[in-house]
């Protein structure tokens, strides 16, 4: 199958490439974190080489079938880099990165047993069934409003060829929003991959892959392969209190059931019961596992340059006759000294780092402004400084370049004030000031950042560090606001949470480790209350996503949009999410509008449009807006509402022709 070669050889490439990479280099076994860092940086790579190349054959030389150019290239060229890279490595002392084969075998049970969860949970909540002889897409009512755009994002590459791209839910205009592991998954299911297969195996690859580096990275900070299984744990299980509120009206109540079968998200902070804090956003957004795996390797390997804090031997050696204070020695070492600002010889490693982050942006730009926010933090207490500016300004360059490339028109002029990036103070907290955000963060963490905070004090050297770079995406988070909706700051305060689980695992591994019942019984409750509410969370996603919205894949009027509907066609509908419609992989002229909202697109004015155009029973006013809008088709539905108004096809089937109908639903084309 031509997507499992394209897979192989993203893999193979990736494995080559991580041969030169100092990260995960003192684990026993290597071969996990060059496994894991293969997934993502073979698909960044082939990714960006199948993109570009059929936008090439698109766009500038017109060829038909240009997906097929595309991934010839990417096939060639991950396999030429793979050839190269791993060719080298035949004579190496260790090329298996295998030292301790009883360790590999348990790791292998470990990691495997992780991936194959992972993988369940994706394809538990999104998969394909056969009912009545019909293929059924089955999406977890957890998920399915997400699942929208990206579905429609897969099929406008898997069905068309979406060059230049635009988005699927604002058609007609370009693309504002980071689209390439949709774009990945897509080019998987064009090579013959099921839709479900394409996109959840790609999904759990990356975020098993992160998780192993984040094992790793555990491992390495703490020596103690306890919290590294911790860590992981925690990821899944996040911190609050609210369970145990549940909990007690249960036993109150003697209402067992509602517990055991809960389908909604508990809380007491705005949009919990979205989601917004637990492994929910991982199986909705599927690009942050990716988008995390890629960033974790700049992370553990900048990680590094704060090593010297712990060295107390390094330190006192630095101090002079006088006996500088550790104050003192830290000033000379990260500002007032020449080594504190010059280049070091590993500058080229950290520029490709800058490189890859930036190629990260329309990947997932979340991921790269945390990652840069938490290697500012490193880079505070590092010497040798410009080597974190270089890899800095290429990240950010990339990162512009990419943006100017896909946004060449830019942010509506009517959304501009909304999308700007300003100073917004307190995030969802209900009262935004200081003490309104620390009561936030205790109502929606529990002990967590209370824990923290304590951790900040107690920890010396290179965690106390670590834990003040990672605390900065959750000041980002709270200060400042990029889009028109400040709940999708929420990825900045998960993002650090995970990187500070590190901290509380290795806490209460030292706990566990002492003799002190007392502190060991401490241990086990500060466990407990740092992941109940996340188990409890998992559980209600089981519950709640046995209930599914389901679509037919194969229906005619999904075929029908995509064998005669083009990929620059754009189409009135209206207000839909998920469907038949949106799975065809056609441009929407006014679809669900919060996506084309919080990307920066002026849904207000082609909302009107789409009112106007449905409900007006002027005839040429309907043709005058629609010509001007350059609409294509006109798809109505027997009793549909826009914004709650009445809409009707009256006008509409006076003017123009209908050529699809079935059930209630007609298409119209604009002749």
């Amino acid at each position: 199958m031509p997507a499992i070669i394209f897979l192989v050889f993203s893999f193979l490439c990736g494995f080559g490439i991580t041969g030169k990479i100092p990260v995960g280099r003192k684990a026993e076994n290597t071969i996990w974190c060059r496994l894991a860092m293969a997934v993502g940086i073979g698909y960044l790579i082939s990714g960006w080489t199948a993109y570009l190349v059929s936008y090439t054959a698109k766009v500038m030389f017109g060829m038909r079938y240009p997906k097929i150019y595309g991934n010839a290239v990417a096939i060639a060229v991950t396999c030429f880099i793979a050839f190269v890279t791993i060719k080298g490595k035949r004579h190496t002392e260790d090329k298996s990165g295998i030292q301790n084969k009883r360790l590999f075998a348990r790791e292998g049970l470990l990691l495997g047993a992780l991936f194959g969860f992972i993988l369940w949970t994706m394809f538990y909540v999104f998969h394909i069934d056969t009912e009545n002889g019909k293929e059924i897409l089955k999406s977890g009512v957890t998920v399915f409003s997400d699942y929208s755009p990206h579905t429609a994002m897969i099929r406008s590459f898997s069905f068309h060829d979406n060059f230049p791209t635009q988005y699927p839910h604002y058609g007609g205009q370009d693309v504002k929003y980071h689209f390439m592991f949709q774009f990945l998954a897509g080019n998987l299911e064009f090579l013959g991959m099921r839709i479900d297969w394409a996109f959840n195996l790609i999904s759990a690859a990356s975020l098993w892959g992160f998780l192993v580096l984040l094992f790793y990275f555990t491992q390495e900070l703490t020596g103690n392969t306890a919290a590294g299984a911790l860590t992981v744990l925690m990821f899944f299980c996040r911190s609050s209190i609210a369970v145990f509120d549940r909990l007690i009206q249960s036993i109150a109540s003697g209402n067992w059931r509602d517990f055991l079968h809960n389908t909604s998200f508990i809380g007491y902070t705005a949009h919990e019961d979205w989601g917004l804090w637990n492994y929910n956003v991982f199986l909705n957004q599927r690009h942050l596992g990716f988008g995390l795996l890629i960033a974790i390797i700049p992370i553990m390997y900048f990680s590094g340059r704060l090593d010297w804090l712990d060295e107390k031997k390094e330190i006192s050696e630095k101090k002079n006759a006088v006996s500088q204070s550790r104050v003192a020695v830290v000033m000379k070492t990260t500002l007032l000294s020449k080594q504190a600002w010059a280049l070091s010889p590993d500058w080229p490693i950290d520029a490709a780092f800058g490189v890859m982050l930036g190629a990260l942006a329309f990947w997932n730009g979340a991921v790269v402004v945390a990652t840069l926010l938490i290697l500012a933090g490193f880079a505070i207490m590092s010497s040798n400084k410009f080597d974190y500016v270089i890899m800095a300004v290429n990240a950010i360059a990339l990162s512009f370049a990419q943006k100017r490339f896909f946004m060449p028109a830019g942010i509506a002029s009517s959304m501009k004030d909304e999308m700007k990036t300003r100073f917004y103070f307190g995030f969802l907290a209900d009262k935004q000031t200081a003490g309104g955000v620390v009561l936030y963060l205790i109502m929606l963490s529990g002990v967590f950042f209370l824990g923290v905070a304590v951790f900040l004090v107690i920890f010396k050297g290179k965690k106390r560090a670590m834990i003040a770079a990672f605390l900065f995406p959750v000041i980002f988070a709270f200060t400042v606001s990029m889009t028109p909706d400040i709940a999708v700051n929420h990825k900045y305060i998960i993002i650090s949470t995970i990187f500070l689980n590190m901290i509380w695992a290795y806490a209460l591994t030292r706990l566990w480790g002492s003799r002190n019942i007392f502190l060991r019984t401490l241990a086990v409750l500060l466990a407990i209350t740092l992941t109940a509410t996340g188990a409890y969370d998992l559980l209600t996603i089981y519950n709640a996503d046995k209930r599914a919205l389901k679509i037919d894949i194969g229906s005619s009027l999904t075929e029908w949009l995509k064998e005669n509907v083009k990929e620059n066609d754009l189409v009135l509908t209206g207000e839909e999410s998920m469907s038949e419609i949106t799975l065809s992989g056609i441009m929407l002229y006014n679809g669900w509008p919060y996506y084309a909202w919080s990307a920066g697109y002026d849904t207000d004015t082609r909302a009107a449009n789409a009112i106007e155009i449905y409900s007006s029973k002027d005839k040429e006013k309907v043709k005058e807006l629609v010509k001007k809008e350059g609409i294509d088709y006109v798809i109505y539905e027997d009793g549909m509402t826009y914004e709650e108004h009445e809409c009707s096809d009256e006008v509409i089937k006076k003017i123009y022709k209908c050529v699809f109908e079935k059930g209630d639903v007609k298409v119209y084309k604009v002749a």
